[in-house]
């Protein structure tokens, strides 16, 4: 079975730092891995067993209100065994 790994850069509103950490820490199969507050942006993993459910994660962070931005960087399909093993591969820890 595979799971779907999108590595995305999260830009929320300038002065709505917090509150944006707080609203994408609420969607579901998202995990923020990294934080810049100076530049207002955050850095956030997204896993799920389907590429839809991946999708549904990504546009659900696009319409959080003090979100302005969702970059796509990096995106994976690994097989679970692996996922389990401690990274994907191609991704150095």
């Amino acid at each position: 079975m595979s799971l779907f790994i999108s590595g995305v850069i999260v830009s929320c509103r300038p002065g709505r730092f917090a509150e944006a950490e707080a609203a994408i820490a609420s969607v579901p199969g998202v995990e923020i891995h990294q934080r810049d507050a100076a530049g207002g942006r955050y850095v956030v993993v997204i896993a799920e067993d389907t590429i839809e459910a991946e999708t549904e994660r990504f546009s659900a962070l696009k319409k959080l209100p003090d979100v302005i931005d969702v970059s796509l960087v990096v995106h994976r399909e690994v097989d679970e065994d692996d996922a389990g093993a401690g990274s994907a591969p191609g991704v150095q820890s």
